[in-house]
């Protein structure tokens, strides 16, 4: 009986490990691309210009398209080409978590890469910078973390599950290979 037990552990171990193999994989694929790219470049911290500090005051209204494009320049070492405002929240979108609205401005570096700059509408406040290097890095996140559509949840029922798996089986596998 013992030895049909084993048997029987050992397949179940083995299609187990199949699966929860190709979810290490990703998460050691996903971990090695985060450990060997720098997150100041992901945030676009190579575009910014040092600005001097400068008491705000609190506006009403919006800054018109050119204020904004001034404010970008101003910012950064981008060239701004266009402007969108955005009002409504979206799944999985650049500006996720932030207060809306927001202004959009595409821009350019100066190799022609097109960027995302993200602004305060009432303030001209740079909010955000989000590049291709971004947009790979907020997509390699939501593997690793088990989140494709938000990337935004890491207590996620995926994310537990596969992470209670992967360490019964390497405990399991470790038991039946001291057994054997």
């Amino acid at each position: 009986m013992f030895k049909r037990l084993q048997k029987k552990t050992r397949k179940v171990h083995r299609y187990v490990s199949l699966i929860v193999s190709v979810q290490l994989l990703l998460w050691t694929i996903s971990g090695l691309y985060f450990s060997f790219t720098k997150i100041e470049n992901v945030r676009g911290e190579q575009y910014l210009v040092e600005q001097p500090s400068v008491e705000t005051k609190i506006q009403t209204d919006f800054i018109s398209s050119d204020e904004a494009f001034n404010a970008v320049r101003n910012q950064t070492t981008l060239l701004p080409n266009e402007i969108e405002l955005i009002e409504n929240q979206k799944a999985g979108s650049e500006y996720r978590g932030r207060d809306l609205p927001l202004y959009k401005v595409v821009t350019e570096d100066e190799s022609g890469k097109e960027i995302n700059a993200y602004l305060d509408p009432y303030s001209g406040e740079l909010l955000a910078l989000r590049s291709t290097q971004w947009r790979i890095w907020d997509w390699m996140w939501g593997v690793h973390i088990m989140d494709w559509v938000e990337r935004d949840h890491i207590d996620n029922i995926f994310l537990k599950v596969f992470s209670i798996l992967a360490l019964v089986t390497s405990l399991s596998g470790m038991i039946l290979f001291i057994r054997k």
